[in-house]
């Protein structure tokens, strides 16, 4: 457990390597098991050419002299050619290069068969003659297949020296060491079991980790180096392909793409034949599958555009080359950051700042930061509040490896469940279930660190309490209670368990001492004053990232009590009506949450209801003792007329009563944001849409020859851009809704585009797919599922209608059902009322 001073930290415990401790010295870990020496190489390839020279270089030697060369020459020794493929012979990039031109210029049917296509339409176009097809295919071929090279060029991974390699690493681990100076931890065991089963089957591993920082891609490297596993080629965003700093990236295996292919015909194609080279000679490759960073500390939604490309990868080795023995084997990892160096331009985006775009300039002035850190000296304001507005924040980098598997196994049990059918396209494979079953496992073996629970707890007693100044030993009581849920849903992690139970034996003066130390350590808006043990939250936004490193795990439960709270006393606070609201509230938070695919049996609202019952948080009352009880009968009387669980004689079901109010509030308001956030989009969407036709209206009336409007939609539907910007200026100035977390910028895309999927609004780009608009669809559907939500926040004066009848929750049910695949909608109803 962490103390004041930060010594005797038990989140060590099985995290027993710090990567970023004697790099130099000592640059290979020794694993849990030996490794195997029986062998010169363990890939069976003939592109894997060991290397027998290296070229001088003056830069690499002067590293190899500083360094010395007994410990420069021992980094990444023996790791590519005898236990992975060398791909940085230059045999190996020669076959590379020769590989992707050969698709192009006569090897890839695709590319023959998009141009003929493209000069068979200009033929019908009548814009050439039948006698210039065959000249005009050359000229458009010709192009293409110029035109991709020059891409690759520009994209695609060099794979520099086996020396690049090492002075990059000892330049990176100089700067991180000076970044986090309290270390990158892992663990020497999980890391010696993906090793042991890669050398039992060498093929391509790939790596998933979770994606909170654009440090990721870094810490998998050198961990790998340290580790001796060859590094990773990864896929990046074009947008990291800046100057100088793409080419070095592109050495180290960086193979950059376009946020959206825009309907480009072979540009997909173009990618799965890089991937396809790298995988057939198992090649470790690295994938983000939630496409960006997240902003706010949960896991994203997965995009399935890779996916796609290696599970048609997979299919086309196996059954059209029959290359019997092909596959590749997906680990899952979480990343998880005390502190993350983006986390004050996270908090800017979140409250509607744009994105800062990266730079040469923004990446150096990083690494210089790293030689000239600004003073770390604890000052104090006039109040006496620790000022941290100009201090160093940084903390400790926790990586934990999940339960690998291999495609093969994954389309195995796929087969199993589709009664032994064949997947032979990859349209047959539930890509979808892929994606989730790797960040359900990411967050399965999600660390948490001392700072997330206590960012949590500040969370949520301040919502309980609507203070922004108390005492530790007001919050103690709440950050038990947090502590009490995270250790019950947490089962399956020792460690989690071990750091869980610490902080609930230790006594009140233990735990104020590290309440302190989190916010000394890592906050700047949240701020202590140590004499007079005072917290003080300028900007709860803060909190924001570390609550959601938690909350996942107990999403379901805060969900559960909120409609607890919200039918409190009422009839219709029963296991039917609460099922059907649990299920559509779930439904409005699939963009938020990993809903889909969930086995957990703990996040089912019977097991729920069952524990809540069992712990005396609340009570099962039987419909024969309601009409005898004096409460009950005040309870009737106050109830829905129209409720469809009551009768004359009183309710058919079995409802349930609070308890302990506290414990209900406490969580019920840690779900509210996530559901408020819907009604300050909708609300703003209504309002913004009405101002911008009147505007469109006036515009037009006003309309002469000498006045042309060229681009309509920017006076119609406002940009999405534009939306977000005017919800969250409208949001602050007129302070409509409680809580500042339900305005931030990342929960109100998911929900926008959440709504775009139910058809409720349409999200489309101009011709030149340059601004992306929104339009509503379905304006009357919008404002009912509003004002359901404004019941659902009890902001409704009392009426409880949508809620509460039948045949209104069914119409909401239907509003939510809307537009999703079968498979997914085919799950969600058998779990619907699965009570």
């Amino acid at each position: 457990m962490t103390t004041a001073s930060g010594k005797d930290d038990i989140s060590n415990s099985d995290f027993d390597i710090n990567i970023l401790q004697d790099p130099l010295v000592d640059p290979l870990v020794d694993m849990k098991f030996p490794l195997p020496i029986d062998k010169e190489t363990y890939i069976d390839s003939p592109n894997n050419v060991k290397t027998l020279h290296q070229s001088f270089n003056l830069l690499h030697s002067a590293y190899r002299f500083f360094t010395g060369k007994k410990y420069y020459d021992k980094i990444y020794k023996d790791v590519e050619y005898k236990y992975f493929m060398n791909k940085h012979d230059d045999s190996f990039k020669k076959k590379f290069k020769d590989h992707m031109d050969g698709k192009l210029e006569k090897d890839d049917p695709k590319l023959d068969e998009i141009v003929y296509n493209l000069i068979n339409q200009e033929l019908n176009m009548k814009l050439i003659k039948a006698s210039e097809f065959k000249s005009r295919f050359k000229e458009v071929k010709d192009y293409m297949i110029k035109y991709y090279k020059d891409q690759n060029e520009i994209n695609l991974p060099t794979f520099a020296s086996h020396d690049f390699i090492r002075s990059a690493y000892v330049t990176v681990m100089t700067i991180m060491q000076k970044l986090f100076p309290k270390g990158i931890w892992v663990s020497n065991q999980e890391m010696s079991n993906l090793f042991q089963k890669y050398i039992e089957n060498p093929m391509s591993i790939i790596w998933a980790p979770s994606h909170q920082s654009h440090l990721d891609y870094v810490i998998i490297h050198l961990m790998s180096i340290r580790f001796n596993i060859a590094t990773p080629s990864v896929i990046a965003g074009e947008n990291l392909n800046v100057a100088v700093v793409g080419n070095l990236l592109k050495k180290l295996g960086a193979i950059f793409i376009p946020r959206s292919f825009n309907n480009e015909l072979y540009t997909e194609r173009n990618l799965n034949n890089v991937i396809e080279f790298l995988l057939v000679n198992k090649t470790a490759f690295e994938v983000f599958i939630e496409g960006t960073r997240s902003r706010d500390g949960k896991l994203l939604l997965p995009k399935y555009g890779i996916l796609k490309s290696l599970v048609s990868i997979y299919l086309k080795q196996r059954n059209e080359e029959h290359n019997a023995h092909f596959d590749m084997l997906f680990q899952p990892l979480g990343v998880t950051y005390e502190r993350i160096y983006e986390n004050d331009s996270f908090i800017k985006e979140l409250k509607g700042d744009d994105k800062t775009q990266e730079s040469l300039v923004g990446i150096v002035s990083i690494a210089a930061s790293a030689f000239f850190p600004k003073k770390d000296q604890l000052v104090y304001d006039k109040q006496g509040f620790n000022d941290n507005s100009n201090r160093n924040l940084t903390g400790k980098i926790f990586v934990k490896l999940g339960q690998g598997f291999t495609l093969s196994e994954f389309l195995t049990s796929e087969q199993q469940i589709a009664g032994g059918d064949e997947i032979k396209n990859e349209k047959d494979v539930n890509l979808k279930k892929l994606g989730f079953k790797i960040l359900h496992e990411v967050n399965r073996i999600a660390f948490i660190p001392e700072i997330s629970i206590i960012g949590t707890a500040l969370q949520a007693y301040t919502d309980y309490s609507g203070k922004t100044i108390f005492t530790t030993n007001e919050m103690t009581p709440t950050l038990r209670l947090v502590l009490k849920m995270l250790l019950k849903e947490n089962e399956s992690s020792v460690t989690n368990k071990i750091i869980l139970q610490d902080m609930l034996d230790a006594n009140d003066a233990e735990i104020a001492s590290v309440i302190k130390y989190c916010i000394v350590s890592f906050f700047r808006f949240i701020k202590v004053n140590e004499k007079k043990d005072l917290i003080k939250i300028e900007s709860p936004i803060e909190l924001l990232y570390y609550k959601n490193l938690t909350i996942h795990l107990i999403i379901h439960k805060c969900i559960a009590m909120y409609l607890l709270l919200l039918l409190d006393g009422d009839y219709n606070s029963n296991r039917r009506i609460l099922g059907k609201l649990f299920y559509i509230v779930t439904s409005l938070l699939k963009n938020e949450f990993l809903f889909d695919y969930d086995e957990n049996p703990r996040n089912a609202l019977n097991f729920i209801l069952d524990d809540l019952v069992e712990q005396g948080v609340i009570s099962r009352v039987e419909p024969q003792k309601r009409i005898t009880s004096a409460e009950t009968t005040l309870a009737s009387n106050t109830s829905s007329s129209s409720s469809p669980s009551s009768n004359e004689d009183g309710p058919e079901l079995p409802y349930y009563k609070i308890e302990d109010r506290q414990y209900v509030k406490t969580f019920a308001n840690l779900a509210q944001p996530f559901i408020e956030s819907y009604i300050v989009l909708i609300t703003n969407i209504l309002e913004m849409t009405t101002n911008l036709a009147n505007n469109y209206a006036r515009a037009k009336r006003q309309q002469t020859h000498a006045k042309i409007i060229l681009d309509d939609e920017d006076l119609k539907y406002p940009t999405t851009k534009g939306l977000l910007k005017y919800i969250i200026d409208q949001s602050r100035k007129k302070a409509r809704f409680k809580s500042l977390e339900s305005i931030n910028k990342q929960y109100l895309v998911s929900d926008l585009y959440y709504l775009n999927n139910l058809q409720l609004v349409k999200i489309f780009k101009n011709k030149a797919k340059t601004k992306a608009f929104v339009q509503i669809l379905n304006p009357k559907d919008l404002d009912i599922l509003n004002q359901f939500l404004m019941q659902l926040l009890n902001l409704s004066h009392g009426d409880k209608s949508l809620l509460t009848d039948d045949v209104n929750i069914s119409y909401i049910i239907d509003i939510t059902e809307k537009n999703f695949d079968r498979d997914s909608a085919q799950i969600r109803r058998n779990q619907k009322f699965k009570l």
